[in-house]
């Protein structure tokens, strides 16, 4: 439900024309973003080993094709494998390089060893993700188009219709005065949606008021579970159990990478019961709808034993009904092997598990965090929903502040924001995709519902939101464990999210 996105070189078939994955020149597209002429400065990757290889792609961009013997010794051998030897490398670097090379306009680090740009050509704008291994090559290396919002409503609302059978959207203000929203534009805005991981901000929203109220906090010690551990995405279903992490970092881990294991302790340290009833303090329209409140172990189990009889007996039970299984049934279940992950290609009872709220519910959601992330001594609220854009990259230029949390499991992907513009005006924007029918290609479709994003903010402020200027590098905050890192969940766009590498098959699931 959300990862950071590191796909392999062959992402490009997926994303440009096959004319153009054949070898063809690639046309300028009318959705790519020209390069301005007028671009000022330059962005210089760090003396890193992931940016000396970032400094190594902008350097060969220039002067394609590569040798053979340069390539080698910058792409670990099974990388170059997958992506179909030296001249398939030089293929896709001549589809983004186009003429004139590539130039960055944007970098952030995630880490020593992994780190995301926005790049710039005569043919189109792209975001990089790239990862290396402990020697240094390139072992991962995502390219997807960074595509220019929709101009008008009209254009919006066509975008959208294209995205998936099921789509609900809104774009809201965040009123000053009293913190309510109050929509600017909207398409089923008020129709409960699978939120897939997009459900852990009522779990830190559900944290911050504990600790507001005394009873919790957030240097508090919080020991592992080997039984409240879950599939990744995440890193602390790998840490031993009895380690003890502050509740801090288990806020961290839970909304940056998404981290599954560190949701469900927090969701056993504060009680169901407290969970749920954030979703009333936040005003949202049916909370009764994610009764009982699920944990990911859960969704997990239900979706991966048995399939489908227990996921089946689970959604014929009355609600109260259902508590009971989970207790007596469910929970005593062992934690599913990744394997088992292996088939979940298409939906699986996404109108039965899983947690739901509508596009104006998260508006609030939002409003509320807000909120909270303004009150002394909840600001680690804000430092947490800051860690991941998702690679939205709005234009800093009249954007200071972004806040993201998404969800993605087979039929699901949902893409949320909270934007503050440098004059100080917040906006949510909102988007929840379901086909109950069909996975959803999110290499496709994450760049077209981040250009509906962009496209939905700068309508609704009057502000650019594109970046065509180049800006100042910098490090996402990374916790104690490191981000982005190897994990569960489908390739989604976005900073922190979880790599999937070449050669392996990836499992879907609750990960983004």
């Amino acid at each position: 439900m959300r990862r950071w996105q590191l796909v392999p070189l062959l992402v490009l078939s997926l994303v440009l024309s096959p004319a153009v994955a054949a070898g063809a020149a690639p046309p300028r597209s009318p959705d790519a973003v020209a390069p301005p002429e007028t671009a000022p400065g330059a962005v210089t990757p760090p003396d890193t080993v992931v940016g000396r290889q970032l400094s190594w792609l902008l350097d060969v961009s220039h002067r394609l094709p590569a040798p053979a013997a340069e390539i080698v010794a910058h792409l670990d051998p099974a990388v170059l494998e997958q992506a179909g030897g030296v001249d398939a490398v030089n293929r896709y670097l001549e589809m983004i390089s186009g003429g004139t090379g590539l130039r960055l306009l944007r970098y952030e680090a995630g880490s020593e060893t992994a780190a995301r740009a926005l790049v710039v050509s005569d043919v189109g704008t792209w975001e990089l993700g790239l990862a290396v291994t402990p020697d240094g090559l390139l072992s991962a290396l995502s390219i997807l188009p960074y595509l220019p919002g929709p101009a008008s409503w009209a254009e919006l609302d066509r975008s959208l219709s294209e995205l998936a059978p099921r789509v609900s959207m809104q774009v809201s203000r965040v009123d000053d005065r009293d913190g309510r929203c109050r929509p600017v534009h909207g398409v089923n805005a008020d129709l409960a949606r699978p939120l897939g991981s997009a459900f852990k901000l009522y779990v830190l929203a559900a944290l911050a008021h504990e600790i507001a109220a005394g009873r919790a906090g957030w240097d508090e010690q919080l020991a592992l579970r080997d039984d409240w551990k879950s599939l990744p995405s995440g890193v602390l279903q790998d840490v031993p159990a009895g380690t003890s992490l502050p509740l801090r970092d288990y806020a961290n881990l839970m909304i940056a990478i998404s981290d599954n294991t560190a949701a469900d302790h927090l969701i056993h340290r504060l009680g169901r019961s407290t969970v749920t009833a954030q979703q009333v303090r936040f005003g949202t329209r049916n909370p009764g709808r994610n009764a009982p409140f699920l944990t990911t172990r859960e969704l997990f189990q239900l979706k991966l034993t048995r399939y489908p009889a227990l996921l089946n007996a689970y959604a014929a039970l009355p609600r109260p009904a259902r508590r009971v299984l989970l207790d007596t049934v469910v929970d005593r279940l062992p934690l599913p092997a990744l394997s088992d992950a292996s088939d979940w290609t298409a939906p699986r009872g996404i109108d039965a598990a899983e947690w739901f709220a509508s596009a104006a519910d998260l508006c609030r959601v939002f409003a509320g965090l807000d909120r909270q992330a303004r009150t002394a001594g909840l600001e680690p609220v804000g430092e947490a929903l800051s860690a991941n854009d998702s690679g939205i990259w709005l234009d800093p230029a009249g954007w200071s502040t972004t806040w993201y949390k998404g969800g993605s499991e087979p039929g699901v992907l949902t893409m949320n924001y909270l934007a503050r513009t440098v004059d100080g005006r917040t906006f949510v924007a909102a988007v929840l995709l379901s086909d109950p029918a069909a996975a959803i290609d999110e290499a496709a479709t994450v760049p077209r519902v981040q250009a509906v994003v962009r496209g939905a903010l700068a309508l609704a402020a009057g502000v650019p939101t594109t970046t065509t200027t180049a800006g100042p590098a910098r490090a996402a905050a990374v916790t104690r464990f490191g981000a982005p890192v190897a994990g569960f969940g489908t390739p989604v766009a976005g900073f922190a999210d979880p790599v999937t590498g070449f050669g392996g098959s990836w499992p879907p699931g609750p990960g983004r």
